[in-house]
């Protein structure tokens, strides 16, 4: 039956089981902590990640190495990164211990960022479910773990060598992300490939069920990873709409808006169970969070220029702006610039409005953050740019 499937169904085959059984160990954990459930639906992941590995159709050999090495690098080393140990593995190890993520909202350790949504330490906390003990080194094997679906997905999207070329970004661009058990790198990946998906089924318009189910899950996992998850969620519902109303198909493509648009319930689930909580966010639930003092700093010269020295001065974001505008100069491709600039640009405004409103030191907020955070439109605008050099040269093969 395999054999009679296409390689590119099955590589979304492939995701769509990855993707769902990262959303299913979640609300299990979510609703009832059941250890042999968990264990189950994370030997099941486990399962489908070796037939991605061992089945010969879907070839892309770097791609399997490179995450071979990565999975041996993770298991070698200890964590020392303070975000890594102090927040989301401790997250971990909480919801392992005492067999609940509700558990996490009991008001211990505020400094942890309560909070935080926890879809990336619930998938470490069921690792150590499958082992059965825990330890500060093999959990993060589970965020990296998270990493596969959109990595796999690329293997649809190009052809091996433009896959290679796009690998080649995203150790560059991530780095010690893929291996330190942070997020950031997983936010990054999946709002790039939750992008992608939303720019192929709504302005390719590609009509696949696979792509739309991918992206309703990626959506919900997006927004379930950290906070800026939530905002690019609602970035790219807003542009989805808008552009569907402009374009006069809102009646044709209500359907599938109205099924993404479910995908935001999850984190207004999580959410509203932390208010239920008395559960705050230590940046709004902050004195001077108010519109006015968000007013001043806007209007603050000094603010905006500094801002804007710490966005030019990460190299890595300003050659990918580089490299989005050459692709554009070599390939033409207006629908993909004007997409990715889009999707990038707004959420890069929001990003300084962030920065803008916290109530911290400007300097400080932006030494300690901004390379995190730029990540994101970092490999988005690297993403875009590719693919724009890539469908340049199917086009000139087709012709």
């Amino acid at each position: 039956m395999l054999n009679q499937i296409k390689s590119g169904s099955k590589i979304e085959i492939v995701v769509s089981i990855l993707a769902s059984l990262i959303l299913l160990n979640y609300f299990v954990m979510f609703i009832n902590y059941n250890e042999y459930v968990i264990r189950l639906i994370f030997s099941l992941y486990i399962f489908t990640v070796l037939f991605f590995f061992v089945y010969k159709p879907l070839n892309f050999f770097h791609l399997k190495i490179t995450l071979i090495v990565l999975m041996i690098i993770v298991l070698g080393n200890p964590t020392y990164s303070w975000d890594a140990w102090a927040i989301w593995l401790f997250h971990a190890k909480r919801i392992f211990l005492e067999q609940s993520i509700i558990g996490l909202l009991d008001g211990y350790a505020v400094w942890t960022h309560s909070d935080y949504p926890v879809i990336a330490p619930s998938f470490a906390a069921s690792l150590a479910t499958l082992v059965g003990g825990w330890n500060n080194i093999f959990p993060k094997l589970a965020f990296l773990l998270m990493f596969f679906p959109p990595l796999i997905l690329t293997v649809k999207i190009f052809n091996v060598r433009y896959n290679l070329l796009f690998l080649i970004l995203v150790l560059f661009i991530l780095n010690l992300q893929l291996v330190l058990g942070l997020v950031d790198g997983l936010v990054a990946i999946y709002f790039t490939l939750s992008t992608y998906l939303v720019y192929d089924i709504f302005i390719n318009k590609q009509n696949s069920f696979y792509y739309l189910f991918i992206t309703f899950c990626f959506f919900i996992i997006l927004s379930l990873l950290k906070n800026e998850g939530i905002v690019m969620v609602i970035i790219l519902l807003t542009i989805i709409i808008t552009t569907n109303i402009s374009k006069e198909k809102l009646l044709q493509n209500y359907k599938k808006i109205i099924f993404l648009l479910c995908s935001i319930i999850p984190i207004l689930t999580w959410k509203i169970t932390c208010i239920n909580f008395d559960i705050k966010n230590i940046i709004i639930n902050h004195k001077i969070f108010n519109f006015n003092f968000l007013i001043n700093k806007i209007f603050h010269y000094d603010s905006l220029e500094l801002i804007f020295k710490f966005f030019i001065l990460d190299t890595k974001f300003t050659l990918s702006i580089i490299f989005l505008l050459i692709a554009f100069t070599l390939t033409k491709n207006k629908k993909i610039l004007y997409f990715g600039l889009l999707i990038g640009m707004t959420y890069l405004l929001s990003l300084i409005i962030v920065f803008l409103i916290v109530p911290y030191d400007l300097a400080w907020t932006l030494e300690t953050t901004l390379f995190r955070a730029n990540m994101s439109p970092t490999l988005l605008f690297s993403f875009f740019g590719l693919l724009q050099i890539y469908y340049k040269k199917i086009k000139n093969y087709v012709h």
